[in-house]
């Protein structure tokens, strides 16, 4: 019940964009506020990491990993997993998860201790994009703007790679029907301070459905794919 309501309530957040534009779906929605910062923002960040083509358009997805530079793709959580064990055996530099948390950059985040103590924990959708706002709120704190945020996301050094990512965001911001100032303007300076975001602090009964995958990008390897029902209020614009 207490999902319900909470997916009720973001639905109606999400709405508030320009009713031109796709609404954001409310997962990101939830995660966005819990932090603080534009839901457009987190799905352009989680696009620009994880997004597939699929049948009904592209989306982020879940079931993600970037192994020392090689993407793959995975069907369901369980496949994604086995593989995230093997790996981790040979490497550290591993981005796990809808937003590609890395497990050596973030090492707060993976191991005793941190929030991801098994790391197939990372996979986890609802987690893995609430520490990814959690992260995009600090660099904003730093710099004092979205798409500066968004680049050291990527690489907090920045240079040329932080400035190709902020240019692959900015796009996916377009794609969604967004300008960077419509970005800013829909920023909030508080943290989990709504009646939507008080209710979705780690709860632990949310279940990620994954789409039916019709991948057509050749840039990464599709692994044991599984066809399940998308689920409209994750994903759906």
């Amino acid at each position: 019940m207490r999902w319900a309501i909470m997916v009720l309530v973001a639905c109606l957040t999400a709405g508030r964009a320009d009713a031109d534009s796709p609404a954001i779906p409310p997962a990101y929605v939830v995660a966005a506020e819990h932090n603080g910062i534009p839901p457009a923002m987190l799905y352009a960040v989680a696009s620009t990491e994880s997004k597939v083509s699929l049948g009904n358009g592209i989306r982020p997805w879940p079931w993600t990993l970037n192994v020392a530079g090689k993407a793959l793709r995975f069907g369901d959580r369980a496949s994604a997993c086995r593989a995230l064990r093997n790996a981790l055996e040979h490497t550290r530099i591993v981005d796990v998860g809808i937003a590609q948390l890395n497990v050596r950059w973030h090492p707060q985040l993976f191991g005793v201790g941190g929030r991801f103590g098994d790391p197939c924990a990372g996979l986890d959708p609802y987690a893995n994009l609430d520490e990814a706002a959690a992260l995009i709120r600090r660099h904003f704190e730093d710099s004092g703007d979205w798409l500066i945020a968004a680049g050291r996301y990527h690489r907090p050094a920045g240079g040329r790679p932080a400035a190709r990512y902020r240019e692959a965001v900015r796009q996916e911001l377009l794609r969604l029907g967004r300008s960077l100032e419509q970005v800013s303007l829909t920023s909030t300076s508080g943290h989990g301070d709504s009646a939507l975001t008080q209710q979705a602090d780690h709860q632990p009964n949310l279940t990620w459905i994954t789409p039916s995958p019709r991948p057509v990008q050749n840039d990464f390897v599709w692994t044991t794919p599984s066809p399940r029902r998308w689920l409209a209020e994750v994903a759906s614009r």
